[in-house]
């Protein structure tokens, strides 16, 4: 668990066993809302969004597969309970959670093991690391910064590293803000942008497209 606060976590594989998606919202009945939020993604019902995005991920994904999940999965009673009843129905090998800033069951799993990690028991292979809102990754040689929320500069970023985030539910990219903070290799996974996961080899393809642009002190020609 220390090394997350100072050493990035390392991956190889084949690009498509790596995928990315946050806010999921599962069971966010949003019942004071003039618009529901699984109205909103064009859904019915909190039960029909829910099963949809269950299938979205596991479309993506299988035994091999390396997901990351930004924060604010899960919302309403006995979020513990139904969290892991999720990690059982999602396919995956490791599965790195970030909080966000509604912890319903997350905090409740978190509290309830040892050095970060749930073995969910649905099958042998299947493990779930509890990880912070903040956490460099590298994939395949990829350096990348996930957060749940979005920053305008991260660690490696006149380097080429990338950042995901999720928290805002794609209205960043609305903003003046944002026209200006998505020219560089960030993007919001949240679902609203990514109805389904994303993954590390589409990723790769969109931003190779993009120029090098970085907003803090470094430039892309200067040693740190």
């Amino acid at each position: 668990m220390k090394d997350l606060f100072y050493k990035p976590v390392k991956f190889s594989g084949r690009d498509h066993d790596f995928i990315f998606q946050g806010c999921l919202h599962i069971g966010h009945k949003c019942e004071s809302w003039e618009t529901p939020l699984w109205k909103s993604r064009g859904y019915n019902s909190v039960e029909l969004h829910d099963e949809g995005l269950i299938l979205n991920w596991n479309k993506k994904a299988n035994a091999s597969t390396i997901g990351f999940l930004l924060g604010d999965t899960i919302f309403g009673h006995m979020a513990d309970e139904r969290l892991l009843s999720l990690f059982r129905r999602l396919d995956f090998k490791e599965l790195y959670v970030l909080p966000g800033n509604h912890t319903a069951g997350y905090k409740q799993l978190f509290d309830s093991v040892q050095d970060n990690i749930l073995l969910p028991g649905a099958s042998e292979y299947k493990k779930v690391h509890f990880v912070p809102n903040y956490l460099e990754i590298i994939v395949n040689g990829q350096s990348i910064v996930l957060n749940h929320y979005a920053q305008a500069t991260w660690n490696g970023q006149h380097k080429g590293a990338w950042q995901l985030h999720s928290h805002s539910h794609g209205n960043l990219y609305k903003s003046e803000l944002g026209k200006l903070l998505y020219k560089a290799k960030t993007m919001d996974v949240g679902v609203e942008v990514c109805p389904e996961p994303i993954s590390f080899g589409e990723l790769r393809a969109k931003f190779r497209k993009y120029d090098e642009v970085t907003f803090d002190h470094h430039k892309p020609d200067i040693e740190d």
